[in-house]
């Protein structure tokens, strides 16, 4: 890879703040280079890209978009821009970008360098990333380039001083135990943060281009080839670059037999239920894998039939404010009723009761406690209905190839359809700016209730806001794209 020129404008510019170390990574059309901030001497990341008459406008693009991103998103795994500016001078055009960076090498780095991974440190690694993938899904962007030599993971932390002497005073049995608990715990917690070291082929997922392919073959699902990556596609990324740390080969370097190539090594090595999980990402059709990294960080559990796909969202329970509103009428209602037999049992009822003095009085409060106690079975009915509709109900989203369907079902009743709509129908799918609310407007409803527009919020299952997002990321992408 090629440097900056020591004598060129960018090198003397750049010079003075950051110490040019060395190149890292594997971009495409641009200089990338790890250097020093010299004040704070933390490390960084410089890239520059020379602007000419044969750059690919593609190329600037990309750049161009990446400086956007890293100024516009927020987030622990995505590196932040600390400063960008562009030259043009007598020695030509460029922009330049300087990102932070949290040291450490890329995962190929670290793989060619002899490090083996274990089980738990892959585990960690991959749902730090699905952490992130969930972030730009969430934003319907689609990576596009997932690779071990675009994600940099620092070195493992070291123990500190004070569990040192802990095991140094401890007997040999004990120090042999907390040695054996502490490798299987900083196999997780001492792995570090990955982070992704470029976000240049990162795109919304309807602005993609039919005739632009992006991606690095062994690591580019299928559909990709054709420029219209999925959420699911980055799935497939993710799953061979777990091979290339289990491996240390891509997907096409296994062999295939005239088929695509499956996963496997010995259990010694990698559990059969995690090799299982590996193969599920990299299925070569988007439709057998993870519709995106949502499921794995949520209570909605994706049921795959032949020829739809079911999302049950469990009851909201009583988690809720709204839930718990549930309760008041129970409570005033048992109340009531509580009250008005014991004033009913306090009362005397005989024959003397129109002779008698207090026989009037008598008559108005067993009016008062016949009409608490009517008061009080409508609050007891509605709060058990509140309560039905929060622990009993749930919410069923069946997609079909050109039908969406939204029911409420409960416990041993029929479902109640408050989506029945074919895709054509639907014109709007969005999420309200607090991401409490997924709406669904649409021309006609084949409902009982022919309302067209549903709204689908927080209190109607055990959603958060992240699931609303996700929700309504996943339905657009069927919208558009109509693939299971």
């Amino acid at each position: 890879m090629a440097t900056f020129p020591k004598k060129s404008t960018v090198a003397q510019r750049l010079g003075e703040h950051y110490d040019i170390l060395e190149p890292v990574g594997q971009p495409f059309g641009y200089q990338q280079q790890l250097a020093s901030d010299t004040q704070t001497q933390r490390p960084v990341v410089i890239k520059y890209i020379a602007i000419e008459k044969n750059t690919p406008a593609s190329d600037i693009c990309c750049f161009e978009r990446e400086i956007h991103l890293l100024e516009s998103l927020q987030h622990p795994k995505i590196p932040r821009c600390l400063e960008s500016f562009s030259m043009d001078n007598a020695e030509g055009k460029g922009l330049v970008l300087v990102q932070s960076h949290q040291g450490g090498q890329t995962l190929e780095e670290q793989v060619k360098s002899g490090r083996v991974f274990s089980e738990a440190e892959m585990k960690a690694i991959a749902r730090q990333l699905l952490q992130g993938l969930v972030y730009f899904h969430s934003k319907a962007l689609v990576h596009r380039d997932i690779k071990p030599s675009n994600i940099t993971i620092a070195a493992e932390k070291a123990i500190g001083r004070a569990s040192k002497k802990a095991n140094k005073k401890a007997s040999k049995k004990a120090s042999k135990k907390a040695s054996r608990t502490g490798n299987a715990k900083r196999s997780a917690a001492d792995i570090g943060q990955p982070t992704w070291l470029n976000l240049g082929t990162m795109q919304y997922i309807q602005a993609q281009s039919s005739d632009a392919m992006v991606g690095t073959y062994g690591y580019m699902p299928p559909e990709q080839i054709g420029g219209q990556a999925k959420f699911s596609s980055d799935l497939y990324s993710l799953g061979a670059t777990l091979v290339y740390l289990a491996l240390g080969m891509h997907l096409g370097e296994l062999p295939s037999n005239g088929h695509m190539p499956k996963f496997a090594c010995a259990t010694s090595r990698l559990s059969a239920d995690f090799q299982q999980w590996i193969n599920w990402l990299i299925e070569p059709h988007a439709s057998d894998r993870p519709p995106s990294a949502q499921p794995f960080f949520t209570q909605i559990r994706a049921k795959k039939k032949r020829h739809s796909l079911e999302l049950p969202i469990p009851p909201v329970g009583l988690r809720s404010a709204a839930g718990k509103q549930a309760l008041v009428p129970l409570a005033l209602g048992t109340t009531m009723l509580t009250a008005a037999i014991y004033l009913i049992s306090l009362l005397d009822f005989s024959s003397h009761l129109l002779t008698s003095p207090d026989g009037l009085a008598t008559l108005i409060a067993a009016v008062l406690a016949v009409v608490g106690c009517a008061y009080s079975f409508r609050f007891l009915a509605n709060g058990l209905l509140q309560l039905q509709v929060f622990l009993l109900r749930r919410v069923q989203i069946q997609i079909e190839s050109d039908v969406l369907q939204i029911a409420y079902r409960y416990w041993l009743r029929p479902p109640s359809y408050i989506v029945n709509t074919k895709r054509e129908c639907i014109y709007n799918i969005s999420s309200l700016p607090d991401g409490s609310t997924l709406r669904i407007l649409t021309h006609h409803n084949r409902t009982h209730s022919s309302c067209l527009c549903y709204k689908l919020g927080l209190d109607d299952g055990m959603l958060s806001r992240r699931d609303i997002r996700w929700l309504t990321s996943l339905l657009n992408d069927w919208r558009s794209y109509c693939d299971l």
